[in-house]
C-alpha cells in the first residue's frame, strides 16, 4: 500500500463484498417474508431478550461517551476526537433519515418501547461507524503487532451483535438493520477519506476562526434540522450539542492546557482514568436527572458533557499531575537529605 492510500484496494474490495453480502441476505429475508420474524419469534423469550438487551447497550450513548473519554484521558486525544466525530456525524445523519422516511417500528417494539422511527437503525449505523473506526485504527497503527489481526474481527463481531440485538429485542426489522449497516459503512468510508483533507485545511486557520466554525456548524445543523422537521421525533440536540462541546473543548485544550496522555506512565494513566471516568459518569447522571425533554436542553446537556471530557477534566488532571510531581520532587529531596 502506498503512502497516499488510506485503505488498500484489497480492503476496499473486502468492504464492498461485505456490503453486497449484507444487502443480499437482507433482501432474501425480506422476500421470504421474514422481515420481522426474529423479533416476533424471540421477543417474548425472557432469557434471549435480556441477553440481547444487555448487548444492545454497547450501542448506547453512555457507553460511547465512556469509550471516547477513556481514549482521550489515557491514549490519544486526536484519535478520540475523530472517533467521536464519526459517531456524532453518523448519529445526526441517522436522525435526519429517520425523520425523512418516518418508517414506523415493528409491532414487536411493544415490549422495549423504543422511541422514534425505525429506518435506519441508529444502533446498527452508530456501532458500524464507531467500532468500524476502531477496527480501522487498529489495522492502520498496529499492523506489525502479532495480536492486531484479531482485534478488527472482534470489533466486527461487536457490530454484528449490536445490530442483530436490535431485531431480537423487537425494536427493528431486517430492513432497518440492513439500512443502518450499509449507511454506517458508507459514512465511515467517507469520513476516513475526507477527515485528513478537512483537518489539513482547518489547521491553516487561526484559533478564532476555528472556534467560530466549531460553534457555527453544529448550531446551524441543529436549527436547520428543527426547521425542516418541527414535529420530528429525532434527537438533534444530542448530536449537535456534543459536536459543539467536543470541537470547542478540543481546540481550547490543545491551545491552552496541552494535556498529553502519551506522556503518562501506567500509574498516572490509572489515576487519570479513574478520576476522569468518575467525574464524567457523575456529571452525565446528574444532568440526566433534570426533568426536561426539549431539544434545546439536550443540546446544552451534551455541550456540558463534551466540554467536561475534552477541556475541564484534562485541565484538572494537569493540575493534579503538577501537584503530584512537586510532591514527588520534595520527597526525593527530603530522602536525599536524610541519607546525607
Amino acid at each position: 500500500m502506498s503512502e497516499e492510500e488510506i485503505l488498500s484496494k484489497k480492503t476496499y474490495i473486502l468492504i464492498l463484498e461485505i456490503m453486497l453480502s449484507i444487502a443480499i441476505v437482507g433482501l432474501m429475508l425480506m422476500v421470504a417474508g421474514l422481515n420481522t420474524w426474529f423479533g416476533d419469534t424471540l421477543v417474548n423469550n425472557d432469557v434471549v431478550y435480556y441477553i440481547f438487551a444487555a448487548i444492545s447497550y454497547l450501542g448506547d450513548a453512555l457507553v460511547y461517551i465512556l469509550i471516547g473519554a477513556t481514549l482521550f484521558f489515557i491514549y490519544d486525544k486526536r484519535f478520540a476526537k475523530n472517533l467521536m466525530l464519526v459517531l456524532l456525524g453518523s448519529s445526526f445523519l441517522d436522525t435526519f433519515l429517520k425523520d425523512t422516511f418516518k418508517d414506523p417500528r415493528p409491532a414487536s417494539n411493544a415490549r422495549a418501547q423504543a422511541d422514534g422511527y425505525g429506518f435506519p437503525s441508529g444502533h446498527a449505523q452508530g456501532s458500524t461507524a464507531t467500532y468500524g473506526y476502531l477496527a480501522y485504527h487498529t489495522q492502520k497503527n498496529y499492523a506489525q503487532e502479532k495480536w492486531y489481526k484479531y482485534i478488527p474481527w472482534i470489533f466486527l463481531v461487536v457490530i454484528y451483535l449490536v445490530a442483530i440485538s436490535r431485531q431480537i429485542i423487537g425494536v427493528h426489522d431486517v430492513e432497518d438493520i440492513v439500512g443502518g449497516l450499509l449507511i454506517g459503512i458508507s459514512f465511515l468510508l467517507l469520513f476516513i477519506n475526507l477527515e485528513p483533507l478537512v483537518t489539513e485545511k482547518i489547521n491553516t486557520f487561526d484559533l478564532k476562526i476555528k472556534l467560530i466554525l466549531a460553534v457555527a456548524i453544529p448550531v446551524v445543523l441543529f436549527i436547520v434540522a428543527l426547521l425542516i422537521f418541527p414535529t420530528g421525533l429525532g434527537d438533534y440536540g444530542r448530536a449537535c450539542g456534543a459536536l459543539t462541546g467536543l470541537s470547542v473543548g478540543y481546540l481550547i485544550e490543545n491551545e491552552k492546557i496541552h494535556y498529553n496522555p502519551k506522556d503518562l506512565d501506567n500509574k498516572q494513566r490509572i489515576i487519570n482514568l479513574a478520576i476522569g471516568l468518575v467525574i464524567t459518569i457523575v456529571l452525565y447522571l446528574v444532568l440526566s436527572l433534570i426533568p426536561l425533554d426539549v431539544q434545546i436542553w439536550k443540546f446544552f446537556k451534551y455541550v456540558i458533557v463534551a466540554l467536561a471530557v475534552t477541556l475541564l477534566i484534562p485541565w484538572l488532571l494537569v493540575i493534579i499531575q503538577e501537584k503530584l510531581g512537586k510532591r514527588e520532587k520534595v520527597e526525593k529531596v527530603e530522602k536525599a537529605e536524610s541519607v546525607e
